[in-house]
């Protein structure tokens, strides 16, 4: 095996490896206790990845890696977004609070109640979300 395969198993067996100083720090399932010997023959290899910190991450099946070059921190993560209707996007953007509310997240774009109400913030529109008690539905007979 190879030092990139050890580590893969580990992963994959739920084990975990850290560097302390020089040593490997782990925590392997019994099941898979095998693994140890492995990390023995390829300690030097598996301890230049890990204090390399580009170990790649394993990709789930299904997925294929195509480029791999990981930026240095801090790294900022932003959604931009342009609205021409803002009518159009309050009524859609309550509608999608509306179903969020309802347990319907699918229906609002998996979006988060606070997302959400940030969004119709940054419209002009603040809204505050209250817990909502369960009324009992009555008919007349």
């Amino acid at each position: 095996m190879t030092a990139t395969e050890v580590l893969k198993a580990v992963e994959e067996a739920g084990g975990a490896l850290a560097l302390s100083g020089d040593q490997i720090k782990y925590t392997i399932p019994k099941r898979a206790v095998w693994l140890v010997t492995e990390l023995r023959r390829q300690r030097q290899e598996i301890v230049g990845l890990l204090r390399q910190g580009t170990v790649l991450a394993f990709m789930p099946a299904g997925v294929r890696l195509v480029r791999w070059n990981p930026k240095q921190p801090p790294v900022v993560l932003k959604e931009c977004s342009v609205v021409i209707d803002v009518n159009k996007f309050i009524s859609a953007t309550l509608a999608q609070l509306r179903a969020c509310l309802e347990g319907k997240n699918w229906l609002a774009g998996n979006r988060s109640i606070r997302d959400l109400t940030e969004r119709l913030e940054q419209v002009g529109v603040e809204v505050e979300v209250r817990p909502v008690k369960p009324t009992v539905e009555s008919e007349e007979l």
